[in-house]
């Protein structure tokens, strides 16, 4: 698993970015929403990039994530193999300003 945080003051294009990547995706046919990270609790945030790992999408992207989504995250992709996620299973984090 990697994880890709995009980070910058307020009205730094953080977020255009993050549409960037959707829209390059969606250009290769790859369907991949954006979860908002401010409207949604942390262990539910990580249930979602296990979710989207396990039914064997490549991408995850979130907008406004808190420090401790980035956090747990950067955790899941601490524990390697044995968080079950692959390896080429790629997150996109776009952190709160």
């Amino acid at each position: 698993m990697q994880v890709q945080v995009i980070t910058g003051d307020e009205v730094t294009g953080k977020t255009t970015r993050l549409r960037a990547i959707q829209a390059e995706l969606k250009s290769q046919g790859i369907e991949a929403p954006i979860l908002v990270g401010a409207q949604c609790t942390t262990p539910y945030f990580v249930n979602q990039i296990a979710e989207k790992a396990m039914s064997g999408a490549k991408q995850f992207l979130a907008d406004d994530c808190t420090q401790f989504q980035i956090r747990a995250a950067l955790d899941l992709q601490a524990q390697g193999i044995h968080s079950g996620i692959p390896s080429d299973f790629v997150v996109h984090l776009v952190r709160q300003a």
